[in-house]
C-alpha cells in the first residue's frame, strides 16, 4: 500500500509533464541553413526552448509575433525588443545598407545556429551577408535591426524614425499605426 505522500507525488508527475508540453508549444526552431533553402522545400526545424538573451547580448535568435496598441502586430526578439526594417535596404535581393554610424543606433540582428520563431512563418526567415562578413537575419528578404533607443521590452521608439525605419510585421511588412495611417516622422536624413 502506498503512502499518501507517494500518491500525491505520482499525481504531480503527469501534471508536470503536461505543463512542460504546453509551455513548449508555439516555439518553433528553424535551422538557418535550412531556412535559406526553404524555397527548395528544406528545413522544418524542431521544437526547442532556450534561455532568453539580454538586450545587446548575442545570440538574438527568437522572432516572436507581438501585438501593441500603437502598431498592431510586430516582431520582437527573445527579450521582447521590437525589430525593425529600413526603407533604404532591399528585400529582392536582400541587401543591408546600414553601416558605420548607422550601426550605433541600429544594430543588426545577427544569425546564430538556430533562429526560433513564434507566430512568424519560418519559411520567411533567411539571412544576408553584410559588408563586414557577418550574416544578418532577414524576414521576407528584409534585413532586421534593433533600435538602441528602445530601453525596455515593448518600446517602439524607432517606429517611423526619419520616415525610413519601421517595426516589422510577422509577414515582413512595415507596421502601421492602428488608425491605418503611417506614423512616419518628418525625414531628417537617414533617421539615425
Amino acid at each position: 500500500m502506498r503512502s499518501r505522500r507517494t500518491r500525491k507525488a505520482l499525481l504531480l508527475v503527469p501534471a508536470a509533464a503536461a505543463l512542460l508540453l504546453v509551455s513548449a508549444c508555439g516555439a518553433t526552431g528553424v535551422d538557418n541553413a535550412a531556412s535559406q533553402n526553404a524555397a527548395n522545400g528544406a528545413g522544418s526545424g524542431s521544437t526547442t526552448l532556450q534561455q532568453q538573451p539580454e538586450f545587446g547580448k548575442e545570440p538574438h535568435q527568437m522572432l516572436s509575433a507581438t501585438e501593441s496598441k500603437q502598431v498592431g502586430w510586430f516582431v520582437a526578439d527573445a527579450g521582447g525588443f521590437a525589430l525593425y526594417r529600413y526603407d533604404k535596404d532591399t528585400a529582392k535581393p536582400s541587401k543591408s545598407t546600414c553601416d558605420a554610424e548607422c550601426l550605433k543606433a541600429w544594430p543588426p540582428v545577427l544569425v546564430s545556429d538556430h533562429t526560433m520563431t513564434s507566430g512568424v512563418d519560418p519559411t520567411l526567415v533567411g539571412s544576408v551577408a553584410r559588408v563586414d562578413g557577418k550574416k544578418q537575419v532577414t524576414l521576407a528578404g528584409w534585413p532586421l535591426y534593433r533600435y538602441a533607443g528602445d530601453k525596455k521590452a515593448g518600446d517602439l521608439t524607432g517606429q517611423g524614425k526619419g520616415g525610413t525605419w519601421f517595426a516589422v510585421t510577422p509577414e515582413g511588412k512595415k507596421a502601421q499605426a492602428n488608425d491605418g495611417a503611417a506614423p512616419g516622422q518628418p525625414s531628417t536624413g537617414d533617421g539615425y
